[in-house]
């Protein structure tokens, strides 16, 4: 596995264990929060129970019992259940659990049970009023807060998941388009540095004669000017991803004069005299889609007028698909570039920060043809 993979998953694992963590917190924070109110409305609740059973204690126990019997059927309905106990008489029982209320000390008892197979909140209430003693028990069933909470929590996991996929995503590919420039810068260097690397230990083999040395020198400089044209893209890349560009008047018959000069196959037609934009970065693009032209081609043409820069060659046609999805802008791999070189997508970066537009046609019938569009300037 590539090493920024593994970095990738090594952060986006991270990222997760945090995100998780995140919302787990505060699906605990808001779970907490409800229970707490749901205490103290069953609290407030439980209170009226003990306050109407305390204003009922000196009825006839048939009207008091009437009374309580008639609130807890309300309660009941509302998902609440009651008891209440004076003196060790039950005037009002609908939790019939089978239990008895046992006296015991004075004040406010609250826990969490279950009743009738269901979990519920329960509060047990003991208190004096003179020399009568009350007992209340009230059950408030947390089904629904359950099931508010479940939801909730599917919710937030759900949430979670589909963010960080999107932030995983954007991740991945952004990390993914920061390494493969290195990778093709890299792969780049691999070839002077092993031709510099083999003719100098071909240079202390000795007993060479002087055509021997002189061509191994020549193999040397050759492949350390190649190091330092890459070397140049290298930082010609990092300042149009760094947006450093200098806008001026660039002579565009000088420009196409020296890519004449440069490669011996190349035909030039200018009708255009200047161009606004970055020299270095300019002519980086043109001689880039050239020195493709010219390795793809036996013939290149460069036409340029006042619409754009048209680079043609006479070379094999670029697949079908290749030249759809570097057309459309797309990140191309290096390995299916093939002859047509590294440095598209550095083309591609090139004309986006001069607003150009680069534009390709390939057919076996007219040939190659790449237009760089230069009048949204």
């Amino acid at each position: 596995m590539q090493l920024w993979k593994k970095n990738f998953l090594v952060i986006y694992g991270i990222f997760l264990a945090v995100v998780c963590a995140g919302l787990l917190l505060l699906d605990a924070y808001i779970s907490l929060n409800e229970m707490k109110q749901w205490v103290d409305q069953a609290r407030n609740n439980e209170r009226s129970i003990y306050y109407l059973a305390a204003g009922l204690k000196d009825e006839e126990i048939s009207r008091m019992n009437m009374n309580l019997n008639d609130a807890g059927r309300r309660y009941e309905e509302a998902g609440l259940l009651i008891r209440v106990c004076v003196n060790g008489y039950t005037a009002a029982d609908y939790i019939q659990e089978g239990q008895t209320t046992d006296t015991g000390a004075e004040g406010s008892q609250i826990g969490i049970r279950r009743v009738r197979g269901e979990r519920c909140l329960v509060i047990r209430e003991i208190g004096r009023e003179g020399e009568d003693e009350i007992t209340v028990e009230y059950v408030h069933q947390l089904k629904s807060l359950s099931q508010i909470q479940m939801r909730r929590m599917w919710i937030f996991c759900g949430a979670g998941l589909v963010f960080a996929g999107i932030m995983g995503l954007l991740l991945y590919y952004t990390m993914r388009r920061i390494n493969r420039p290195v990778n093709q810068i890299a792969h780049e260097l691999r070839t002077p540095l092993t031709g510099i690397r083999g003719y100098a230990e071909y240079l202390m083999m000795g007993k060479l004669t002087e055509e021997e040395r002189f061509f191994a020198a020549r193999q040397i400089v050759d492949s350390a000017k190649h190091l330092e044209n890459i070397t140049e893209k290298l930082l010609i890349m990092g300042n149009v991803r760094e947006g450093a560009i200098q806008i001026e008047r660039i002579d565009v018959r000088k420009m196409l004069l020296e890519l004449e000069e440069k490669y011996p196959n190349v035909e030039v037609d200018c009708r255009l005299e200047f161009l606004n934009g970055d020299r270095t970065l300019v002519f980086c693009l043109l001689d880039n889609l050239t020195a493709n032209a010219a390795r793809a081609g036996s013939l290149v043409r460069i036409t340029a007028d006042e619409e754009g820069v048209r680079i043609w060659n006479d070379g094999e046609p670029m697949d079908e698909e290749l030249l759809r999805d570097i057309s459309k802008g797309q990140d191309v791999p290096a390995s299916r570039m093939g002859m047509h070189g590294y440095g598209i997508q550095v083309c591609q970066e090139i004309a986006r920060v001069h607003g150009f537009k680069l534009r390709f046609r390939s057919s076996k019938e007219e040939g190659t043809e790449v237009f760089c569009q230069i009048n949204t300037i």
